[in-house]
Parts: C-alpha cells; structure tokens; sequence
C-alpha cells in the first residue's frame, strides 16, 4: 500500500504578524499626531489643548467601560460606586507614548468594600513606598491588555465630544455677531410652490438659509454671489450650527445706517423709532444729541451719497428720514411726509406739558388715539400711500390711529380741525421756542442797511442838485429836435470817475466832505438823453450824395456852434476830460480840412447863381 502523505493545511500569510502589529503597546507616533490636531482645530474651530482634552477624556472613558462593562455600559445603572472608580491616562512629555492609571484609595485590608477603587496599605507601599492611609494612589495598568474593542469605543467616544465641543465654539464665535451684519455665500437655491426661493448661505463653519419672509421683495442671487445679512441667533440644535438670518428686518436697515454715518455709530444722532415694509417703504425718526447738528441732513450726507450707500442694498426702496419731536402733533405731521397737510384733528392731550406719551405707549394696554390729517384737494393718493402703505407707516411709527380726509370731505362733514400754522405755533409754545431771536436778527440786518445809507449820503447830495441842471438841458428846444429818438447806452465817464474815487466807509465824516468837494467830475443819478459824442454821430447819420457835401459843411459848422454854447451854458455837467475835448476838436479840424478840398472843385456848383442861369436856359 502506498505510504500515506500528510496534507499540510494551508498557513494563513502575514495573519499572526498583523495582530502583532495591531497590538497596543502604548507607543505612539508623535509627528502624525501632531499633524491631526492642527487639522482638527484648523476644521473644528477647537484648540489644540481642547482636542487633547477631549481624546484624554475618551480614552478614559473607554478604559472604565471595557474594565468595567456591566456598571459604566449601562447608562441606567445608579451605583454609587460609579462615581468612585476612576483612572487616569497620562501622555508623555514628548508625546511618543502614554500610560493608564487606576486611581485608587489606600485603605485598611479589613475596610476594604471595593477593590474596584480601594487597595490595601501592604499593596500601596509596593508601588510607592511612602503611601500612608487615606492616600490616593495611581496604580499602572498593563496597556497591552487592551484590545480592538477599545480602540473603536475610543474614537466614537473622541468623535463625539469633538461635534460637540466644535458646535459649542461655533456657537460662540458667532453669537458674538448676533445683532451684526454678516456676509454669507450662496450655496444652494431651492425653489419651493408660487415661485418661492429659498437660498442657503454658508458662513464658514455654520450655514444659513434666507426663506421668502427673510427676503426683499426683488432679491435675486447666484450661486457663488455674497449676500449681506442680519445675523438675529444662532441654534445649536444642529451640527453645525444654524444661523438665523434675514434681510427684511427694520434692524437690518439701522445696521445699514450705522455704517453708513458714522454720527449713529458714536451716538451723535440717535434713531428714536422706525417701521418697515420690505421692498415698499421704511419710515425712521432720528434726533439729535448735540446742538446745531441736523440729523436728517446728516443722514443724508452730502449728495445724497450717505443714503444711496443704504438704498443700493434696498433694491431702492423709498426710505424717509424725518426729524422726531416730541410734540405728538408734530410728529404725525412730520411722520405723514411726503404729504404735506393743512390740518390735523388733535387731542387736548396733545399739547398738555403734564402728558408724556413716551411713558404711555410703554403700557400693554395703551389704544391708538383717533386722528384725522387734512389734506388738499388732489393730494389724497400721496398721504395714502401705494396701497395705504404712507398712512399705514406713520400710524405705526407715531402709535396714533391716522385716517386721511380732503378739505372738501372736512367741510362737507363740518370737521373741526387744527391748522398746520397754529399746531406748530403751540408746539413750539409748549416746547419754549421763540421768535424773537428771528425778528432781533432782521432788526440787526435793517440797522446795518440804515447805517451803511448814512455813510453813502455824501455822494449823493451832488448827485440831486444836478438833476435840476440836467431837467433843464433836456427841455432845450434845440436838443430835443437833434436827439428826438436816440438813447443812452454807454455810462457815462464821470460815473467811473467817482467809483474810483469813492472813500472807505469808515472814513470820517470830514475827510468824506473834503474829497467830495475835490472831485471834478460829478456821479450822474439819472443819466442823460444824448452826450456829445452821441450827438455827432446823430448829425453825421445821414450822408447824402457828393453834391450835397458843401451844404452839409456849413450845416454841420452851425450846429457845431450851437452845441458849443448849449455845452457852455451847462457848465454843470462835464461829461469830457480837457485831453479828450481837444482830440475830439483836432480830429474835426481834420474832418473839415478834407471836405474843404473836395468841395473847392464843386465850388461853381454850390451857388444861387448858377441854378438861376440854369433856370434861365
């Protein structure tokens, strides 16, 4: 018979050697170590420190479940003894390995009721020599006893309390914010039933998601587009975290403001009330802290630049800034704007100083007063509003119940109402305003004005006794036939004369005489018909043809003489310098001298003679 060959079961390769390797030995690898917690408080928001914290707290965890399953794997199990057992891991100071401690209590041998937290003072003193009764001692565990089971409870027990300690420092770092303006990235659009869009915003470590109500009317976004938020909370109730947000809100817009002027953000203006309709209109009440500041101008900023800043993230949505009173009537009247009103119907409360309405409203209870605004015919549809929307706002802003009447309604309904002149008259009574300072200011204006004609008067004393003079020249026969319909347009040389020569206001009375009497040329009030100049340019209008220059010669030689004697007569009136008489006489000599040498070859032409003979033929 054939020998019997032994069949060799087949050796399972490299089985042995990897629960070798697998074996804890407490040993650790101190660079990959390092490595994961930077990573882990790089995508956590947890430090470093926590994270050693945490594994620490799981390994003992585990310890204590796998030492000890049927008292800390039952989480229902009321032990006091529970509370007792305990160990400790401890790392090494070069993170290359660490160690387990059970901690325990050194008691008597007879005392001993659990050794699960107890060990005898003979048995101390093996481990620490100088271990005394009632020390608490660490005594080490042998880690290579520790199997797969362990490892995994360790890292879902490390898992856990990491989610949880990244979820509490998220929460922090954003609750921080709450009440802020936070910029988020669109990373997902769902489009729900009636077209409703619903984006989710990522924050980095926590995301968000505006719904319809968060929304502006108008809003649209892309994928990947940033979007400016109010943050109102943060909820820890998922990981990670979820973040309230809106962009609909009326402290979305104060957020918008506050960094737009920077007088809101030091508390130089204060907004003292606002209400809102998202994509419609938003009303705000602002005043001011410091005296001579305008807080809706300031809001405004110069060019409208401050309010545009906030309306571009408004998809321009009427804004109106309006100044607060105290005055409940004033402040209707203000909150009503752009509607401007010709009555209003007020409560005797209204202007009562012992009445304080900041102090009523507060209560649960307080009812909208009653009132009604009186507008002008036509002007209805403004204090109303788009869908009441105007009238609707200023109610809420100013707490009063505001109906809109025209003044045809009111008198055809015989409503009795205040007129906005007199609502503002004893507002301003009540709140000590007075006009008196106005009137002292205009007084102070007239006097300057009276003070300023004194000092003017000198110049024009001269100025009145040539008006007589020039009445006269005018009523000339002889100037009134030359000038019949030719007027003025050059002033006269003398008017620059006596600008020039004008003295300093603050001269004295004497010194301003003595110059006036120096002047030559007197300033004209009421200028004349014609000068000099004019005149012969009126006379030399007209030119007829060569035959009848001759003729015009002569004429123009008497005119010339009777303007002479009409200008030696108003003596009174020197309209030209001596210099500019003679140029003007020299140039006419020049004049004369070339018709005179023309004429002379016309000369048998220019007699009475020869048109009798020529007659005669």
């Amino acid at each position: 018979m054939p020998e019997e060959v032994e069949l060799k079961k087949p050796r399972k390769r490299g089985r042995k050697s990897l629960e070798e390797q697998k074996k804890i030995t407490g040993l650790m690898n101190r660079d990959a170590f390092t490595l994961a917690l930077s990573d882990i408080e790089r995508d956590s928001l947890v430090s470093s420190s926590k994270v050693a914290d945490i594994l620490v707290s799981a390994m003992s965890q585990a310890y204590l479940e796998w030492a000890y399953p049927g008292l800390f794997k039952e989480k229902d199990n009321l032990d006091p003894a529970k509370q007792l057992i305990k160990c400790k891991v401890v790392f090494s100071d070069d993170i290359s390995s660490f160690k387990i401690y059970d901690t325990k209590i050194v008691t008597e041998e007879d005392d001993i009721v659990d050794d699960a937290y107890q060990v005898s003072l003979e048995d101390a003193k093996e481990i620490n020599p100088d271990a005394k009764l009632g020390d608490i001692i660490n005594i080490p565990f042998d880690v290579t006893q520790l199997n797969k089971s362990y490892v995994r409870r360790v890292k879902q027990l490390f898992q856990a309390k990491l989610k949880e300690a990244s979820k509490q420092a998220i929460t922090s770092v954003y609750s921080n914010q709450i009440g802020d303006l936070i910029y988020g990235k669109v990373i997902n659009i769902e489009r729900g039933e009636k077209n409703h869009v619903t984006y989710e915003l990522s924050f980095g470590k926590a995301n968000g998601f505006l719904h319809a109500k968060q929304l502006i009317p108008g809003d649209k976004f892309a994928l990947g587009e940033n979007v400016l938020v109010y943050l109102i909370n943060v909820s820890d109730k998922s990981n990670p975290p979820s973040l309230a947000i809106t962009r609909s809100s009326e402290k979305f817009v104060i957020k918008l403001f506050e960094r737009a002027v920077p007088e809101l953000a030091d508390g130089t203006i204060e907004i003292k009330g606002i209400v809102r309709e998202a994509g419609k209109r938003t009303k705000i009440f602002v005043s001011s802290n410091v005296p001579h500041v305008d807080p809706v101008g300031t809001c405004i900023g110069p060019e409208s630049s401050r309010s545009k800043t906030v309306l571009n993230q408004l998809n321009n949505e009427k804004v109106d800034i309006l100044k607060y009173h105290s005055n409940k009537a004033l402040q209707i009247l203000e909150a009503m704007k752009p509607a401007q009103l010709i009555g209003l119907t007020c409560l005797d409360d209204f202007f009562d100083p012992n009445v304080h309405f900041e102090e009523i409203e507060k209560d649960r209870g307080y009812e909208y007063p009653a009132v009604t605004a009186v507008v002008s015919t036509g002007n209805s549809g403004v204090a109303i509003g788009t869908g009441g929307v105007n009238v609707r706002l200023a109610s809420k802003l100013t707490m009063c119940n505001i109906s809109v009447k025209t003044a045809d309604e009111a008198i055809k309904e015989k409503l009795k109402y205040m007129l906005t002149p007199d609502i503002e008259r004893e507002a301003n009574k009540l709140e000590g305003v007075s006009e008196a300072p106005a009137v002292t200011e205009v007084s102070e204006e007239v006097k300057d004005i009276e003070t300023q004609a004194e000092e003017e008067a000198p110049f024009l004393e001269p100025i009145t006794e040539f008006d007589k003079s020039s009445e006269t020249v005018q009523k000339s026969d002889e100037t009134m036939n030359v000038v019949e319909d030719v007027k003025a347009d050059e002033k006269p040389v003398a008017d620059e004369t006596s600008a020039e020569q004008k003295p300093n206001p603050t001269s004295t009375t004497s010194e301003i005489k003595t110059q006036s009497q120096e002047i030559e040329h007197v300033e004209i009030k009421n200028k004349p018909k014609i000068s000099l100049k004019e005149l012969e340019q009126a006379m030399s209008q007209k030119k007829g043809p060569a035959e009848t220059r001759s003729y015009k010669k002569h004429r123009r030689d008497e005119e010339k003489e009777e303007t002479t004697s009409l200008a030696k007569n108003v003596q009174a009136m020197p309209i030209y310098t001596q210099e500019e008489l003679e140029e003007i006489k020299a140039q006419e000599l020049e004049d004369e001298e070339n018709d005179y040498d023309y004429d002379d070859e016309l000369e048998e032409y220019d007699s009475d003679s020869y048109y009798d003979e020529d007659n005669g033929k």
